[in-house]
């Protein structure tokens, strides 16, 4: 049995997915420190990787029509092993959860509001997340092209505003780097902006229909990779190698807009716009925790786990890290490696042993 009964459309799947990839835009930060200004081709070659992956949560879902993973798990895997990997699975969502709030903190305590107290952010932050999580997927889903369309305006409008300040000479000369960091890029590309979305498989089970799924989820992820190749190409032509010096190369690059001396210091209203973005991925992201929560222990419904969840999402990003540059390091070493079986190795598992045993069955019986 389903504990949500809301309800989205396969239009409104592509508005989420875009919006949950444009959510990650400040963690490719996470990559320019290794890939430098060969950044734009790990995120290509990183969706190029990832997208098959990702289709292949839409064929799961697809399989077993109205269920959600952890219930998708307990079918394919047995009534343990199956809770096993599902928790394995909330243990995921809740550090990337954890690790998503810390960065707003950061982006307010370095660029913005430094003298606020870091928790206060988190506090207020995790709220606000909460509340939107208590309305459910179904609103999610009808106000989640507003959040693709204000990322896409703030990310088009500054890299115009830029371009006088753009040498596309940086990008030369072209494979320079040493293969080793390459690899290391498209491993962090893969896992943070793409494999996140493996999330979705707590979402896909309320599409109304299921027609049209894959391409929907094809055109969002390319939207959401699009804004973050966007952004990857404007800070590489406006900084050159020396976005690598910066803490987050975005900022850096934003507040060198100078209009006639009216459109300057934009930064503060940038950072309004991406803490938005990341509302919205964290949002989606509380949501697949607590559904994936309730479901484990059988509860009817996620809202009593809203606010206790929210809670200790904020503890744990607190305490996490010491540092920003713990953060980065950590994110880049440790997070990236405990994915991968997440990511890429139990969906595609999944679907293979499901065709094998030819489930789900009971659904199949009902329907004939």
């Amino acid at each position: 049995m389903s504990i949500e009964r809301g309800k989205i459309n396969s239009q409104q799947l592509l508005f989420l997915i875009a919006g949950f990839v444009q959510g990650s835009i400040l963690l490719i930060d996470f990559t320019v420190g290794i890939t430098e200004h060969q950044t734009w081709m790990v995120i290509l070659a990183g969706l190029a990787i990832s997208a098959p992956v990702i289709l292949s949560y839409v064929a799961l879902a697809k399989r077993f029509p109205g269920m959600n993973l952890v219930q998708i798990n307990d079918m394919v895997y047995g009534r343990f092993l199956g809770k096993a990997v599902s928790m394995y699975y909330i243990f995921f969502f809740v550090m990337t959860l954890s690790f998503n709030i810390r960065d707003v903190g950061e982006l307010y305590v370095t660029f913005l509001m430094q003298d606020t107290p870091f928790i206060f952010f988190l506090v207020v932050f995790a709220a606000t997340c909460a509340y939107a999580v208590t309305k459910g997927i179904e609103v999610l889903g009808r106000v989640s092209h507003l959040f693709v369309v204000t990322g896409l305006f703030v990310i088009i409008s500054t890299f115009i505003l830029l371009i006088d300040q753009m040498d596309f000479s940086n990008f030369l000369p072209l494979f320079e780097l040493p293969f080793t960091r390459i690899f290391q890029g498209i491993h962090i590309v893969s896992i943070i902006p793409f494999g996140e979305t493996v999330a979705f498989l707590m979402i896909m089970g309320r599409l109304n229909k299921t027609e049209h799924a894959v391409k929907r989820t094809f055109f969002g992820l390319s939207i959401g990779a699009l804004s973050l190749l966007v952004v990857a190409v404007r800070n590489t032509a406006v900084l050159g190698r020396t976005q690598t010096i910066w803490t987050s190369p975005s900022f850096q690059s934003i507040r060198l807009i100078n209009i006639g001396t009216v459109l300057t210091r934009m930064d503060f209203l940038i950072g309004i716009a991406q803490t938005v973005l990341i509302f919205f991925k964290c949002s989606l992201f509380l949501y697949v925790l607590v559904v994936a929560v309730s479901q484990l222990f059988g509860l009817k419904s996620y809202l009593p786990l809203v606010l206790p969840l929210a809670g200790i999402e904020v503890i744990v990003a607190a305490t996490v890290f010491q540092s920003p540059v713990d953060h980065a390091m950590i994110t880049q070493n440790t997070g990236i490696i405990y994915s991968v079986p997440l990511v890429f190795i139990f969906p595609p598992l999944s679907l293979l042993i499901a065709k094998i045993r030819g489930l789900p069955k009971f659904e199949r019986g009902k329907e004939t």
